[in-house]
C-alpha cells in the first residue's frame, strides 16, 4: 500500500464509515444544517439591506457634488444637473417639519421617482414628508428660510410627490425647478462605485464630495451590517464546530478496534486521521445541501411575506432579501473549513491508540 494506491482504500473506508455513522453524527448534521441555513439567511438579509440602500442612494443622490459649475465632459459621466440646496421649515396649518429644499435647473432627472405630478412650478415633496404634514397635490404650504438674520416666508403649491425608497430622503427632501443661478453641480456616473476614483482623477482642483462622503452615516451602516453578519456567522459555526468535534471523538471511541485493525494492516496514522476527516467532510456536504435548501426556502418565504420594518429606524419599509452566489460560496467554504479543522483536531486521538491494548480482547 504505497504511493497512489493508498488513496483508494482510505476513500473507500471513509465512505463506508460515512454510511454506517448516521447515528453518531445526527446532532452534528443538524448543527451543520442550521449553520449553513443561518449563513444564507443572514447574508441574504444583509445583502438585501446593503444593495437596496446603495442602489436607492446612487439612483437618487448625485454620485459627486461639485461646488461651482463643472462642465467638462467624460465618457464616465452619465448625466449632470445643477442645483442649490438649503434648509427650510415647512408649515401646514399646525404642522411643521424641517426639510432640505433642492432647487434644480431640470427636474426631468427625477422623473422615475415622481409618483404624481401636476406641473413643475411648485414643490415636489417626499411621500413620507407629505404624510407627516398631511398634505396632497394641490395643497398650499409655507416655507421659511433665512437670509442673513431675516426669515423669508414663501407660499408654494404642492405639484408632485416623489418616492426615492430611502426614508431619510422621502421624509426630509423637497424638489423644485427654477432658472436661478446654481451653486452646485451634481454628477451621475455610469458606475457609482468609481466616484472616488473620478474625484481623484478629475476633481483635484475642485471642492467636491462623493456620495459615500455625503452619506457617511449610511456608508458606515453598510460596514456595520457586514460586521454583524460576520459575528453571527462566527458563533453559529463555532457551535457547529464543537458538535462536530464531539461526534468525531465519540466515533473514534466506538471504533477503537476497527482503528487498531487498520493500523495492524499497515495503515499509517496520517491515513487513519484522513479517513475520519473525509467522513466528516462527506457529512458536511450533506449538511450543506440541506442547509442551502432550508435557507433558500426561508428567503423565498420572507420575500413573499414582506415583513414591515419600523419607520425612521431603517431606511426601507420592508425586510429586503437578496440571495447571491457569494452567500453559497461563503457557506460552503466556512462549513468545509469548520468540519475539516474540528474533525482533524478530534481524530488525532485515533492515530494514537495502542494497537495491542485495543486488540487484547480479540
Amino acid at each position: 500500500m504505497k504511493g497512489g494506491k493508498r488513496n483508494n482504500p482510505v476513500l473507500l473506508l471513509a465512505i463506508s464509515f460515512f454510511t454506517r455513522s448516521k447515528k453518531n453524527f445526527k446532532f452534528s448534521l443538524i448543527a451543520m444544517i442550521i449553520g449553513v441555513w443561518g449563513i444564507i439567511v443572514v447574508t441574504s438579509i444583509i445583502n438585501g439591506f446593503d444593495s437596496l440602500l446603495i442602489d436607492s442612494i446612487t439612483n437618487f443622490y448625485p454620485h459627486l457634488v461639485v461646488r461651482g459649475n463643472y462642465t467638462q465632459n467624460s465618457s464616465e459621466i452619465d448625466k449632470i444637473v445643477n442645483f442649490n440646496i438649503s434648509s427650510v421649515a415647512v408649515i401646514n396649518q399646525s404642522k411643521i417639519a424641517f426639510s432640505q429644499l433642492m432647487e434644480l435647473d431640470d427636474l426631468s432627472i427625477y422623473e422615475g421617482f415622481i409618483n404624481e405630478e401636476k406641473g413643475t412650478e411648485g414643490l415636489i415633496l417626499g411621500n413620507k414628508l407629505a404624510d407627516n404634514l398631511n398634505v396632497e397635490i394641490g395643497d398650499t404650504i409655507i416655507t421659511v428660510r433665512t437670509k442673513g438674520l431675516l426669515p423669508i416666508f414663501q407660499e408654494s403649491t404642492i405639484t408632485g410627490i416623489f418616492d426615492s425608497g430611502v426614508y431619510s430622503y422621502d421624509s426630509t427632501f423637497i424638489l423644485s425647478q427654477n432658472s436661478n443661478s446654481k451653486e452646485y453641480t451634481g454628477i451621475f456616473l455610469k458606475n457609482p462605485n468609481k466616484a472616488q476614483q473620478f474625484k481623484e482623477k478629475y476633481l483635484s482642483s475642485y471642492s467636491a464630495l462623493t456620495w459615500e462622503e455625503s452619506n457617511e452615516t449610511l456608508a458606515k451602516a453598510v460596514q456595520f451590517d457586514s460586521l454583524i453578519a460576520f459575528m453571527i456567522t462566527f458563533f453559529i459555526l463555532l457551535i457547529s464546530g464543537f458538535s462536530i468535534s464531539n461526534s468525531v471523538s465519540f466515533s473514534v471511541f466506538t471504533r477503537k478496534k476497527e482503528i487498531a485493525i487498520l493500523r495492524a494492516l499497515g495503515f499509517q496514522r496520517r491515513q487513519v486521521t484522513t479517513i475520519f476527516i473525509l467522513e466528516t467532510f462527506l457529512i458536511s456536504l450533506v449538511g450543506f445541501v440541506l442547509g442551502v435548501i432550508a435557507g433558500v426556502l426561508t428567503c423565498w418565504f420572507l420575500i413573499i411575506l414582506k415583513i414591515p420594518l419600523p419607520e425612521g429606524l431603517f431606511y426601507v419599509e420592508y425586510l429586503p432579501i437578496k440571495i447571491t452566489a457569494s452567500s453559497f460560496l461563503i457557506a460552503f467554504l466556512i462549513n468545509s473549513f469548520v468540519s475539516i479543522f474540528f474533525s482533524y483536531v478530534a481524530s488525532r486521538r485515533a492515530a494514537s491508540f495502542n494497537i495491542v491494548e485495543s486488540l487484547k480482547d480479540e
